[in-house]
């Protein structure tokens, strides 16, 4: 069974950009820390999400083609 994964991932909030892959780890609060950190910079809360899958790479691709999917 796979673990599951944390992965950080943003977007600019243009038209039509996607969502992409900014952080992963298995540890949600690493994950927590990189995305208080990319707000310390200015990016905005509705520019990043945290996202949860399984570990493999294959998970986090369907995760992040889906929120992408109505982009």
């Amino acid at each position: 069974m796979a673990r599951k994964y944390y992965t950080l991932v943003s977007i600019d909030g243009s038209p039509g950009c996607p969502w992409g892959i900014e952080f992963g780890a298995y540890d949600h609060d690493t994950v927590w820390d990189e995305y208080l950190g990319m707000r310390d910079r200015g990016w905005k809360r509705s520019e990043l999400k945290i996202i949860t899958t399984g570990d493999k790479q294959a998970d986090i691709d369907a995760a992040v083609a889906e929120l992408n999917k109505d982009i």
